[in-house]
């Protein structure tokens, strides 16, 4: 544990879904070391309800065959020497590559804008939450949903009474913070409501003393203008592998 704590003091912004799942998810989750006087690489295996996450860090080609292949996973690789080794493990089935930007804020670059204009999201929003999950694409039962809501921090902006965007902050670490599910009903987009609810949970990660990490697409080029307004900076670019 020493080990993975010192990854992890070294490089917040690294390894901090190694520690969150070592201590808040130990449950659904599996950790695989290469070593070599000290930890040289890792694959770290979190069992979603619906999707595996996956993370495969240094130098970790030995771990590849530990990486489950019948089940839907987001694969996020941090050595680009792995990345052909993985697809080819995968014989390019059901396989695809893209390419995710980290983009980080700190206290002294962020820019918020309106966090007022968002809120909290309680049980009482269950609802609202549910029909505006069903429009993103994604058919999640009550209970799950009650779960997310009550577990994870949720802003929302409404309009007329209807929910119509969110994010939220699936990961809160002391160092760091992973903000994510952002996402605008599409007829209520150009509107800035993006904008406002990364802006309120932002806001709630730089109050604590944290860094506020989010990841984006390359090619996703609408949000990353909107990430930059409020002082979110690129600090790396890495593959994921879609496994469906």
């Amino acid at each position: 544990m020493r080990e993975i704590v010192k990854l992890y003091t070294n490089n917040p912004l690294e390894h901090v879904y190694l520690l969150y799942d070592i201590i808040y998810e130990p449950d659904n989750t599996s950790i695989y070391f290469a070593l070599d006087k000290g930890i040289e690489g890792y694959l770290l295996i979190w069992r979603g309800q619906y999707v595996y996450g996956i993370h495969i860090w240094g130098e970790a080609k030995e771990l590849i065959t530990y990486i489950p292949h019948k089940y839907r996973a987001i694969i996020q690789v941090y050595n680009r020497k792995l990345l052909n080794p993985i697809i080819k493990y995968f014989n390019a089935k059901n396989v695809e590559v893209k390419e995710y930007l980290d983009m980080v804020v700190d206290e002294y670059s962020f820019k918020p804008y309106m966090p007022e204009k968002a809120r909290r999201l309680r049980e009482e929003d269950l609802e609202a939450f549910l029909k505006l999950k069903e429009i993103q694409g994604r058919k999640l039962d009550v209970e799950t949903c009650r779960r997310i809501i009550s577990r994870w921090r949720y802003y929302g902006v409404f309009t007329n009474g209807e929910l119509v965007s969110i994010a939220c902050a699936y990961i809160r670490m002391p160092r760091v913070w992973i903000i994510g599910d952002v996402f605008t009903h599409p007829n209520y987009r150009g509107r800035d409501y993006a904008k406002i609810v990364t802006s309120a949970i932002t806001r709630d990660a730089i109050i604590s003393g944290a860094k506020a990490l989010l990841h984006v697409e390359r090619n996703n080029m609408p949000a990353i203008k909107v990430y930059k307004i409020l002082g979110y900076k690129v600090v790396n670019t890495k593959p994921w592998i879609i496994v469906s």
